[in-house]
């Protein structure tokens, strides 16, 4: 009986040693139409062989110019590079926002047991935008103080752990962005674990949370499952991220409220509707998307979200000898 019970449970065991290290096909493709193909063929070399330049060569799809191999892998982040040829010295030179970590780039292969075929990315490019799988972090550095656009920094699985190798080159106030395009499909779940840093380096990276009360943080890091492309992530350093709900902001008596039903910006106020000289809307890029000036009661004011995407956005109130800047989250 016992040595039954024990043969049960090692079988057991081997099943789900099995299902964990399960493996799915990928299909990973690069458009050559604008290169001349080396007689050596094209190679890919990465994580997914041991970084071997000649293990892996892709095959053109008919006459496209698009290359292809299927590969299997199992579930987690893997990072590659094309090769015009198969040796070092003729691999590819992509960078941001496809391959920001050393020209690295990368998938990630949940555990949906799904095979999955990947966008065409252009040797040496980026997949065109709208095209693969889209994701922007923001996040809000305002504790860390004054922080120059390029110095923060993010740290994940995708970027093995680097401290130095993906830093966001968008800033807007304190609010600091960078996008990551992956050619997976636009519905296809990736899940990211990640922190962030004041600057390149360990010893700048935060803590976010406090994990008892934050559902995205897990232990030191962030965790989360993004499940469409186009989702923009909001964090603040050392803490947890925005909580979408109505905000509200009071400075000087001027209350500024988004209602979320109707995705309009209101204003409320005491004693301010003859000083407000000019209203202005950015987005988080800082590109101006709304100016409203002649103002004769602030409280008659309200701006229209309907046709903008979600995101943050600033809303700099001016009067004759001040200015009040607070962001909205729209959603």
């Amino acid at each position: 009986m016992k040595k039954n019970y024990f043969i049960g449970l090692m079988m057991l065991v081997m099943l789900f040693s099995l299902q964990t290290n399960a493996q799915v096909d990928v299909t990973i493709r690069v458009d050559m139409s604008a290169e001349t193909v080396s007689a050596n063929g094209v190679h890919v070399a990465g994580t997914i062989n041991g970084w071997s330049t000649d293990a892996t060569m892709l095959t053109e799809e008919g006459i496209t110019g698009i290359y292809a191999v299927t590969v299997q892998l199992t579930e987690g982040w893997h990072r590659y590079k094309f090769l015009n040829g198969s040796a070092w010295g003729e691999e590819e030179s992509a960078s941001y926002p496809c391959a920001p970590t050393n020209g690295d780039r990368f998938i990630y292969v949940n555990n949906s047991g799904l095979a999955v075929i990947l966008e065409p990315v252009p040797f040496n490019g980026c997949n065109p935008s709208g095209t693969g799988f889209e994701v922007t972090f923001n996040v809000d550095m305002a504790s860390a103080g004054s922080i120059v656009a390029g110095n923060v920094h993010m740290v994940g699985w995708h970027t093995d752990w680097n401290p130095e190798n993906l830093s966001f080159p968008n800033a807007t106030g304190d609010i600091h962005s960078g996008m990551l395009r992956l050619p997976s499909p636009a519905d296809y779940p990736i899940t990211f674990e990640y922190k962030y840093l004041s600057a390149a380096g360990w010893g700048n990276d935060e803590t976010p949370g406090p994990e008892a009360t934050c559902a995205t943080v897990t232990g030191n890091n962030r965790l989360i499952t993004v499940n469409n492309s186009g989702a923009n992530i909001y964090d603040v350093f050392n803490a947890c991220n925005y909580v979408l709900s109505t905000e509200d902001f009071i400075a000087n008596s001027l209350k500024i409220v988004y209602n979320k039903t109707e995705r309009m910006v209101n204003f409320f106020s005491e004693g301010l509707n003859n000083k407000i000289s000019q209203i202005q809307v950015f987005d988080i890029t800082g590109k101006s998307i709304k100016t409203i000036e002649g103002i004769n009661s602030i409280s008659d004011i309200s701006i229209d979200f309907q046709s903008q995407t979600n995101g943050i956005y600033f809303v700099r109130v001016e009067s004759s000898d001040k200015q009040l800047v607070k962001k909205v989250m729209v959603y």
